[in-house]
């Protein structure tokens, strides 16, 4: 297991990810079975759009230097404040586009397309 990985996994195991419940989409305080990252660089989500098949944990890594979040257009999950180095979560279990965006950037947006 990779580090990044072994830290994302330890971080879901500790609950210091967060989601709202809904019945697509949910927090699990237990390792991912399936990851994909989206990293958060400068004023951007990188990719900016991602697939990923159900089941998958998407996180999300601010590699920038100021503070953003992860929010759902939809109200779906918002994680708050990622200062620098912060990572958050969310299982995606139903298939669907799922739009998002930086509350502190509005011009930041991105998709999770889940297949």
């Amino acid at each position: 297991m990779t580090k990044a990985r072994a830290l994302f996994a330890c971080a879901v195991a500790c609950g210091l990810l967060m989601a709202g419940p809904t019945a697509a989409i949910s927090q699990e305080a237990r390792s991912p079975q399936a990851l994909a990252k989206v990293r958060i660089v400068d004023f951007a989500f990188q990719p900016s759009m991602i697939s990923v098949p159900r089941g998958t944990m998407v996180g999300w890594k601010n590699f920038g230097s100021v503070s953003h979040t992860s929010t759902s257009d939809d109200g779906r999950w918002n994680s708050g404040t990622l200062m620098p180095g912060a990572i958050f979560g969310v299982r995606f279990r139903v298939a669907g586009s799922y739009s998002y965006h930086c509350e502190i950037h509005p011009s930041m947006t991105g998709t999770v397309v889940v297949t």
